[in-house]
């Protein structure tokens, strides 16, 4: 279902986060673009908007601000929405002051809070600022302990450059999001550890999964709560350069990883191989073995990338991802990205309404 449409205005909606209120709506909280001469780009102008879905995310309606950059900031990324441990709902996303090619980069995170389940947010505290950090959408975890991890990648050198690397680290909380440290860096070579996501494991241990440039999803563990981490290694699951989505399912207590499982393709016009499809692959055994579950979206002319999932109380769970066409480069067409929603069962499979439901939003126009 698209949430979303690109348009002249609006150039690109996509990394989200959504979570379900008491009385079943769903919260979605993402990333809106201005229109500028920097289209769709990273370093764009936006601002994060909420909408409401009164029927299991099949509609969305109702957008309002809900974040914006400062005066002296690029503009504001990656929501994640957690409860807190006193029934609030904590939003956390950060702040480009600096991002652009051959630049240092330069942010500050944010945690707020809301007491009406998302329909205001206050509060404001830093969990950094002006760090080298970048995070990626629906990312921050707690763990059974209460403690909170907030995975980021740590950007070392100047962005885009030859010399340029990314180590995979959290930020840890256990007072609720009220202060944080640091914990110690996650390694790969070239580009290096992008877009960490975390969680917890069975043994009282930490699963981290991250993007690379090495062509498989490759994932550490922590046995301290998020503090230290052993050396990345590969898993089975080929991948081009994109970011996977980690998470256990609440009854299951299967885990789910979420990625496009395609080539490792250097040569392709971005990001080592096209992120298509958007796949779903399951782990029994805490994450030492994965079985592809299913295929969220396949077309091999659009990339389908930046997932999060929610797990809703009826055992089904509901997907956000943003898509964009490949140009005839195989470039990715950054001017026009849309913001989908996937809707599937406890199994991970796609639930059977939805193919219908999206040609009823092409036939009426409605989005």
């Amino acid at each position: 279902m698209t949430v979303a449409v690109a348009s002249a205005e609006h150039p690109r909606n996509s990394e989200g986060a959504v979570f379900e209120r008491g009385d079943g709506s769903l919260l979605l909280v993402y990333q809106e673009y201005l229109a500028s001469e920097r289209g769709g780009g990273d370093d764009a102008p936006n601002r994060l908007v909420a909408v409401v879905s009164n029927d299991g995310g099949r509609s969305w309606a109702g957008t309002r601000v809900v974040a914006e950059p400062a005066a002296n900031q690029v503009n504001v990324y990656s929501p994640s929405l957690l409860p807190s441990q006193r029934g609030e709902l904590l939003l956390f996303y950060y702040a480009y002051q600096a991002i652009g090619a051959g630049q240092t980069v330069d942010s500050t995170g944010y945690v707020v809070r809301s007491t009406d389940e998302g329909e205001h947010f206050g509060g404001r505290r830093v969990v950094w600022e002006h760090r080298p950090f970048g995070a990626a959408s629906s990312a921050v975890t707690r763990l059974p302990s209460g403690r909170l991890l907030f995975p980021v990648e740590h950007h070392v050198g100047e962005l885009w450059t030859p010399q340029a690397s990314i180590e995979a680290r959290c930020l840890i909380s256990d007072d609720d999001g009220n202060t944080w440290q640091e914990g110690e860096a996650a390694r790969l070579p070239l580009r290096g550890c992008m877009e960490p996501h975390v969680e917890a494991l069975a043994d009282g241990s930490v699963l981290m999964v991250m993007r690379n440039q090495l062509g498989s999803v490759f994932s550490c563990r922590s046995r301290d709560g998020g503090l230290t981490w052993s050396p990345p290694q590969a898993t089975a699951l080929r991948a081009p350069e994109s970011c996977p989505e980690l998470a256990r399912h609440p009854q299951s207590r299967e885990l789910w990883l979420l990625w496009n499982d395609s080539e490792y393709d250097p040569a392709f016009g971005s990001h080592f191989g096209r992120r298509s499809p958007l796949s779903l692959a399951v782990s029994g055994d805490e994450g030492r073995t994965w079985q592809r579950r299913s295929v969220i979206e396949s077309d091999p002319d659009r990339a389908f990338t930046n997932p999060g999932v929610c797990f809703l109380r009826d055992g089904s769970a509901i997907v956000n991802y943003w898509t964009c066409r490949y140009r005839p480069d195989r470039r990715m067409a950054v001017d026009r990205i849309d913001l989908r929603v996937a809707l599937l069962d406890g199994s991970g499979s796609p639930l059977p309404f939805v193919e219908e439901g999206v040609r009823g939003l092409e036939a009426d126009g409605r989005c």
